[in-house]
């Protein structure tokens, strides 16, 4: 396993995270709020945690040819939890794909995707833009579409506007 520790909330680890992986020529694909599902018992204090669905294709592409069973593996998972004041970064280092596969051949390969997955936990545990997360503006992948009115609703361009109504002229006129 890989692991990194932050001083960081993990609000702001999230944040770092999507610079670190974008720096890096990847993305993060989905976030996954996992500490909801977390009960706490009693006399401790709820644990909180996320996990981010990376993806570097560059480097999974060259795992995929030399191996399809990789993507049993791929894209990659970080999980970002709660520890006192601060995060841990943790995911399964790449170079386990391959013993688990009994592909050490591939380990070079599994290498290069583990040093990238280690540079973006580092760089988000550690930079100047998780510090600063709380003054970022929203980006398209952070608003939920679901549940939203399509501005035209057929393929003529029919605005719902124009659809709604008596079916007579609202205003007479005066």
């Amino acid at each position: 396993m890989l692991q990194v520790h932050s001083a960081h909330r993990l609000d702001q680890i999230e944040w770092a995270s999507r610079i670190a992986a974008e720096k890096t020529g990847g993305s993060i694909l989905a976030t996954s709020r996992v500490g909801n599902l977390l009960t706490s018992s009693a006399g401790t204090d709820p644990v909180d945690a996320v996990s981010l669905t990376v993806c570097f294709p560059n480097h999974y592409a060259a795992l995929l040819r030399a191996d399809v069973r990789f993507s049993a593996f791929l894209p990659s998972r970080i999980a970002v939890y709660s520890r006192g004041q601060g995060a841990v970064l943790e995911t399964v280092a790449p170079r386990e794909f391959c013993r688990m596969l009994q592909r050490q051949d591939l380990e070079p390969l599994a290498a290069r995707l583990e040093d990238v997955l280690r540079t973006v936990m580092q760089e988000a545990a550690h930079s100047h833009a998780a510090a600063s997360s709380g003054t970022h503006a929203s980006t398209e992948d952070q608003v939920n579409m679901r549940m939203t009115l399509p501005q035209r609703i057929d393929c003529h361009g029919s605005k719902l506007e124009e659809m709604a109504g008596t079916g007579t002229h609202d205003a007479q006129g005066g």
